[in-house]
């Protein structure tokens, strides 16, 4: 760690007075930097050239358009990161406050708006690498594995005595009769389709990670941090990682809450009929089920917790396969 600390005292007009490793692991590397300049973060996320890049190239896009993120401190030489172990490190400047808790209908809706303020930035946003990070071109092969895994799974299990397991593999149909329910909508919608070939200028960035232990809140300023995953997708997937914390927090599905989030969003990035439409169609594929299965959640849960957590993600699906079909 002391050759680092030399690289970065070599390469940036700092000076650095002490330090502090937050994280290291075989993802990431995160070091608090205390200079003569004030606080930093130190960060190598292990990635290439190319993604680093983008996801730089995508803060400073959303920067100029008013969404609050830390910038980047240049080397001496005017570079946006050095190299550290044959990896990209780059120093930002610190960002402080608290998260933003989502204990209240108006912290929901301002955490709502401020996912929306970012999609609606975004859009025209462009890089040399934009092409290397359009997930709207995985969406059709992520539906049919996530369906194929469903079912292999009620297969595999069919005949099994855990009681986890068959908590599990009574609940499943209705996962698998939704899955291709909205499959089924999503193969018959001309707006799909359209908005596959659209070029990725035209598309949304989203987070990747849009959870409010990555919104800092200090007065009237919310600061959007983490934005390793970064990349062209629609907003239901931001939506979707924020929803299921309310569903977490709330040990309950609650379509309130869920409307106090999209009811600050759309005030924001309002979305036609059509979009609106495939917003809910994606929120209604049982991606958060798969997960949950793929990952063995279960195997850390009581058979209560996992009964509980079917139920929610069956009440949120069906709600969301309402709104779906409303729409058609």
């Amino acid at each position: 760690m002391e050759a680092l600390i030399r690289l970065m005292e070599e390469e940036y007009d700092l000076g650095i007075l002490s330090y502090e490793i937050m994280r290291n692991t075989n993802k990431s590397l995160v070091i608090v930097l205390r200079t003569r300049k004030g606080k930093f973060l130190g960060k190598s996320l292990f990635t290439t050239e190319e993604r680093q890049n983008f996801i730089l190239d995508a803060e400073d896009h959303l920067r100029k358009k008013g969404i609050h993120i830390p910038k980047v401190r240049k080397t001496k030489a005017n570079q946006r990161f050095i190299y550290w172990n044959g990896y990209p490190f780059l120093i930002q400047h610190w960002a402080s406050g608290p998260m933003l808790a989502l204990n209240l209908p108006a912290r929901i809706r301002r955490t709502g708006s401020t996912l929306g303020r970012i999609h609606a930035a975004s859009v025209g946003f462009s890089s040399a690498y934009s092409h290397l990070y359009n997930a709207a071109n995985t969406w059709d092969e992520e539906y049919r594995n996530d369906f194929t895994a469903l079912q292999r799974w009620n297969q595999q299990y069919e005949s099994s005595n855990d009681p986890k397991h068959q908590i599990i593999y009574q609940h499943l149909p209705f996962f698998l009769i939704a899955g291709k329910i909205a499959m089924e909508s999503l193969e018959k919608s001309s707006y799909y389709q359209n908005w596959r070939e659209l070029p990725t200028s035209r598309h949304f960035l989203c987070h990747g990670d849009f959870n409010n232990g990555n919104l800092l809140s200090e007065k009237q300023k919310i600061t959007v941090i983490d934005w390793e995953d970064v990349r062209f997708d629609f907003p239901s997937k931001d939506i979707s990682r924020v929803l299921s914390l309310l569903m977490r927090k709330n040990k309950k599905w609650n379509p309130k809450a869920f409307h106090y989030l999209l009811d600050g969003y759309l005030r924001e990035n309002p979305l036609s009929r059509r979009q609106r439409h495939l917003l809910y169609t994606d929120l209604a594929y049982p991606h958060i089920t798969e997960r949950f299965l793929r990952q063995q959640q279960y195997l850390e849960m009581s058979e209560r917790d996992i009964e509980k957590f079917l139920k929610q993600e069956i009440r949120k699906t069906a709600y969301m396969l309402e709104e779906m079909k409303a729409l058609e």
